[in-house]
């Protein structure tokens, strides 16, 4: 990357952290600032294994680091839009030009759920969103995201209920990219075999 994108991304990363410190709910624990953290880490790995051009690669890493600043509006419905607002907000600011950030907003949108990756960096987006589904950070985010949505929608959920949800989720989640999909599904089948033994134990 060129050094005005370098720059870009070291002032995105300070803005970011201080909308999460500052303006979004604590009880968002798992969409949080080391979740962005781990994204944007996941989408640095996955450019660099397809060697991206320094422009997606630029991309990517905007899009991970705005892509839940949203959330600063309190709520998980629409939170991408809010994210594409701030993230505009910001670029415009910093004059890049139109389709550089129609390209990010695209990326930001294509994290929204159920996700439906319009190309090939959406793809590596969408994937890094959720690259926790076949890695051993698995329960450890999962029981994170429980927390947060007992919080948000106060209610409360079994371990056989949260169990039965997760089983079903990640039955209906593919990896887009060929990277993931090589090196994380199969641990993501080893997740959904573990926790259909324990359904039925």
């Amino acid at each position: 990357m060129n050094e005005e994108q370098i720059d870009i991304i070291a002032e995105a990363k300070i803005v970011v952290t201080e909308i999460f410190e500052q303006k979004v709910n604590p009880l968002f624990v798992f969409h949080n600032l080391e979740h962005t953290r781990q994204v944007a880490n996941a989408v640095e790995m996955i450019a660099n294994f397809y060697q991206f051009s320094e422009t997606d690669k630029f991309i990517l890493l905007v899009s991970a680091w705005f892509h839940d600043t949203g959330l600063s509006a309190g709520r998980i419905e629409g939170h991408e839009l809010e994210s594409i607002k701030i993230a505009a907000n910001f670029l415009q600011n910093h004059n890049v030009n139109k389709e550089v950030i129609s390209r990010i907003s695209s990326c930001i949108q294509s994290t929204q759920m159920p996700q439906k990756p319009q190309n090939g960096i959406d793809k590596v987006i969408s994937d890094s969103d959720l690259f926790h589904l076949g890695t051993n950070q698995f329960t450890k985010r999962t029981e994170l995201l429980r927390q947060e949505f007992q919080s948000y929608y106060k209610t409360e959920l079994t371990d056989k209920e949260w169990r039965l949800r997760n089983i079903e989720f990640l039955k209906s989640h593919n990896y887009f990219t060929g990277y993931c999909q090589q090196k994380l599904e199969p641990v993501k089948q080893q997740w959904i075999a573990q926790l259909q033994r324990k359904a039925i134990a």
